[in-house]
């Protein structure tokens, strides 16, 4: 585990709590312009350089982002044929080749339908995966509930959420949580710091609180900049996204340091080791001076990835700074080790002039803060109720309580 201290703590003017759900998982933003001391809408001085590429839209208006501090506003998205009409604003700069014929945004229209209610500072919904159907709810004070309201999991008493970004902020269940009832969670502490923990079901078939087992813990120098996902991937090896840090600017120059894992995209085996293992393919495994469970790198808050249930490849929003939001794509088979390149660039965009992009890795869609200010990634849709939304990618926005879709792989 890593070993613990108490720096002083920014604080940061940002409240992130959109509860929108999309495809029945609540996207929230976090982080954003609101810490950042650069001008917003300061010129790139590389921007006349960079090539046009294909676009994608933000598609519709989700609710507005400040009627969500008590109740639920969960959403079902569903893709019509439609005439063709403007987005609500913005235009999304996309660096991958354009989409196949099958998938034509002009043709998708969402729309918004609450669907349950009564949940406080909703900001992710999971299934456990164990065929039961049920959905649960994890409300940032340190709560989860089941879709129906009834209580799973309560560790108020253990979880600091007074700053925006602080919280109960993610949520895992084991691949074999029938067999084993374990499920993970990823929190702010007493002292602000991040706290990655499982937890075992109870007789009752509730999460236990008497059973968690801390598998790693970070200091925290501010008090935002807590990533906060998890997710298992296609390999059964759990993934944690953690922010840099916190301030502006990647002020503690972590992004780009392979010694910590903040900034970071990590990858560990749970089912192995005390209190887990280290898969032997990592990519910095051996490497001095880098933590072995880094998996990718240059992120300033990956607050929110998914996976393509399809084809295994990775979608990771990462939260901008005061230009830009993006979103990072990684095939599956990619042997890790990818450098995103913050704070050398944001987005696809160097700041504060030329800079060297050898090695880095540019997102797949952008949008300015024209357009929002905070994204937070969604996912590859692969149901079968909307054939028109086959195979897009959906996220949102939580300034302007937008969403969006691009075309995936």
């Amino acid at each position: 585990m890593m070993n613990r201290r108490s720096p002083s703590r920014a604080r940061s003017a940002r409240s992130p709590w959109l509860a929108v759900v999309l495809l029945l998982t609540i996207l929230t933003g976090c982080g954003g312009q609101g810490d950042d001391q650069a001008p917003v809408g300061t010129p790139d001085p590389t921007a006349a350089s960079t090539p046009a590429a294909p676009t994608a839209t933000l598609a519709a208006s989700a609710s507005a982002p400040g009627a969500t501090a008590t109740a639920v506003a969960t959403a079902t998205v569903t893709a019509t044929a439609s005439t063709p009409t403007p987005a609500a604003g913005a235009t999304l700069a996309a660096t991958r080749p354009p989409p196949p014929a099958s998938f034509d945004a002009g043709r998708v229209a969402l729309e918004v339908e609450r669907v349950a209610e009564g949940f406080r500072q909703p900001l992710f919904v999971a299934h456990a995966g164990d065929g039961s159907g049920r959905l649960y709810v994890v409300e940032k004070g340190g709560t989860i509930r089941t879709f129906d309201g009834q209580p799973f999991l309560d560790i108020t008493n253990r979880v600091r959420s007074s700053g925006s970004e602080q919280g109960l902020l993610g949520l895992a269940f084991h691949p074999r949580f029938r067999e084993n009832g374990y499920f993970y969670v990823n929190y702010t502490d007493g002292a602000g710091d991040t706290v990655i923990a499982r937890f075992s079901r109870g007789a009752d078939g509730r999460g236990d609180p008497g059973s968690e087992r801390r598998l790693l813990e970070q200091d925290q120098p501010a008090s935002n900049h807590n990533g906060g996902m998890l997710a298992f991937g296609p390999d059964g090896f759990l993934y944690l996204g953690l922010g840099d840090g916190g301030g502006s600017n990647d002020q503690y120059r972590n992004a780009q340091n392979r010694g910590t894992v903040l900034g970071k995209i990590l990858r560990i085996d749970v089912d192995r080791g005390d209190p887990y293992a280290v898969p032997p393919d990592n990519p910095f495994v051996g490497q001095p001076g880098a933590r072995p469970e880094l998996w990718a790198y240059g992120l300033r808050n990956p607050w929110r990835f998914s996976f393509d249930r399809a084809t295994g490849d990775l979608y990771i929003g990462d939260v901008g700074q005061n230009r830009y939001e993006w979103v990072h794509f990684e095939p599956a088979g990619s042997p890790g080790g990818r450098n995103y390149g913050w704070p050398i660039l944001e987005g696809a965009n160097c700041r504060g002039g030329a800079c060297d992009r050898a090695g880095l890795v540019t997102p797949v869609t952008e949008y300015t803060h024209d357009s929002g200010c905070s994204i937070t990634g969604g996912y590859v849709y692969r149901g079968a109720r909307s054939p028109l939304l086959q195979g897009a990618y959906l996220f949102a926005d939580y300034c302007t309580g937008r969403m969006g879709l691009t075309h995936s792989r």
